[in-house]
């Protein structure tokens, strides 16, 4: 999908969710559409205040937070590191680099699992998504530190 698709979906969906569509919140799409890494709330922030001095990073967080509950994006939450958001929500999983801290976006077919209810304690729960994530070293740290 390239950028103007990507806004175009985010526009699109925020639309049908109700999402009034702000300047800032604007800004924050075209951030978002126009990387291709997962973002964190202050990358956004320091990006769009270029544009867009008097934003407070407490719209962009906040805005983000709304994007995430309205569907528009996901987070990846990871204990220990600044919280990163993904604008792509077709169905996939992450890969992140032990060393430099990049996410990737990786599609695998086939994953399946199966819970050990006795160790999990779930009892009656319902699962909505699984999410897997790889870890190891990206092609660029093997090539660049060996």
């Amino acid at each position: 999908m390239n950028k103007e698709e990507k806004l175009q979906k985010l526009v699109d969906i925020s639309r049908e969710k109700g999402l009034k569509l702000t300047p800032q919140r604007m800004a924050i799409f075209r951030i978002l559409s126009e990387s291709d890494k997962h973002l964190t709330a202050d990358e956004v922030y320091q990006k769009a205040r270029k544009d867009y001095p008097m934003l407070s990073a407490a719209t962009v967080y906040r805005n983000m937070e709304q994007m995430v509950s309205s569907g528009l994006l996901s987070n990846l939450g990871r204990s220990g590191a600044a919280m990163k958001y993904d604008t792509n929500l077709e169905e996939h999983h992450h890969f992140i680099c032990s060393h430099c801290g990049k996410v990737y976006d990786v599609y695998l077919s086939k994953v399946t699992y199966e819970l050990d209810m006795e160790k999990s304690r779930l009892g009656d729960a319902k699962i909505d998504v699984s999410e897997l994530y790889l870890y190891g070293v990206c092609e660029d740290c093997l090539n660049n530190y060996g």
